[in-house]
C-alpha cells in the first residue's frame, strides 16, 4: 500500500503512487500541481516520461560532479 510522504494518506492514482504525493500535498510542498502544461498538448502530466520534480535546493549531477572533483 503506497501512503503519501507528506500526511500519510493512502495513494490511489498511479500517478501519486510514482510521485509519492497526493495531488493536494503536492501542490502544497511543491507550490505547482502534478499536472503540467504542454504548447501541443492539452494536459500531460509529470510522470509521462518519469516522476520529475524540483526540490528547493536539490543538486543537479552536474554540481554533484563538481562538487567531487574538489
Amino acid at each position: 500500500m503506497a501512503v503519501c510522504m507528506e500526511c500519510g494518506r493512502k495513494l490511489r492514482s498511479q500517478q501519486s503512487k510514482e510521485v509519492g504525493y497526493g495531488p493536494v500535498c503536492y501542490k502544497r510542498v511543491f507550490g505547482t500541481s502534478m499536472r503540467i502544461r504542454d504548447g501541443d498538448k492539452k494536459t500531460s502530466t509529470a510522470s509521462d516520461d518519469f516522476p520529475y520534480y524540483e526540490i528547493p535546493g536539490q543538486m543537479s549531477i552536474e554540481d554533484f560532479i563538481k562538487a567531487d572533483e574538489k
